[in-house]
Parts: C-alpha cells; structure tokens; sequence
C-alpha cells in the first residue's frame, strides 16, 4: 500500500530550466511547462513584458518548491514569465514584473484550462492585476479556449449586427 502511495507521489515531467518537476495532473504547472518548453510564441511576436503570478492556496499543499506563506497564512504559488518579443521564459521569482497578477488556485486553474476567460475573472474580482492590464491582455493570447471549442470564431460583419438592432 505504501509503494502505491509513493508512486502516486512521485514528480513526473520537467520545467524547461530543469530544476523543477510538476505532477501530471496539476494543471496549472503542466500549463506552465508547455509554455515554456515552446520557448517562443508566435502570438506574442514584437511584445514585451514581464508578468508575475502570485497564486494562493494550492489544491492540496504541493508546491514544488516555488511558494511562500504569506501574511495570511495561505501559501502563495509564484510563477514568472518574461516576455521579449515572443520568446518566453518562466521561473518561480519574486521580483517586480510589468504585471503583477494574483489570483486563487482554484479560479487560476480554470483559466489555464479553458473554464474561465481573464478579462471575465478580472470584472467578477477574481483576478486582481497590479501594473500593466495590457501585459495581462498579451498574455491572455495564449491561454486556452473553452472546452470543446474548434478554435478561432467566425468574425461578425458589422451589417449582420445591425440588421439586428433594427426592428423589422
């Protein structure tokens, strides 16, 4: 039984710097690893900008290493991403950052996973963004749709809204 539990223990995967691992099934580290073994991101082409994560209260007290108790008493997750002109690099830092973005592990998870959407989390005071609210929006490029979605939407031509708004 203890063999069972070790093995249900044991980090798998890695960081792209090397010196972290993440579980499998935490999401939000499985989403910061692909991000940063993609090590450049098309979308963020000609951006700069550097964001910090300040998540609290992990879902079950693993934090591999990269969390801080704060004055609260909740324990506080930290991921760094540094922007510069598409290429991404992540660590687990403290320092200042153009965006500093805080955020509770659970609504953080929905995020990352497609569940929740940013600027919606930010307007219901999910998410509170200190700095740059445009890093924030840069960022939000390479987060995922909803589950089940195809992809990019079909714009709506401006005619089509109109004839909506006229009374037949």
């Amino acid at each position: 039984m203890r063999a069972d539990r070790a093995e249900k223990q044991r980090p798998t995967g890695r960081y792209a710097s090397g010196n972290r691992t993440t579980r499998d099934e935490d999401p939000i580290g499985a989403f910061f690893a692909k991000l940063a073994a993609a090590g450049h991101v098309a979308t963020f082409e000609r951006n700069s900008a550097t964001l910090r994560f300040d998540i609290a209260d992990g879902a079950d007290g693993a934090d591999g290493g990269n969390s801080d108790a704060s004055e609260a008493g909740r324990t506080v997750k930290r991921w760094y991403v540094t922007v510069t002109n598409g290429d991404v690099a992540i660590t687990h830092r403290r320092g200042p950052a153009d965006a500093v973005v805080r955020m509770r592990h659970q609504h953080f998870e929905a995020l990352v996973t497609g569940r929740l959407n940013a600027q919606a989390a930010y307007l219901r005071g999910l998410l509170t963004c200190e700095g740059s609210i445009a890093a924030l929006m840069m960022f939000q490029r390479c987060l995922p749709g909803p589950p089940g979605s195809t992809g990019r939407a079909a714009p709506i031509s401006s005619a089509a809204v109109m004839a909506e708004r006229r009374p037949g």
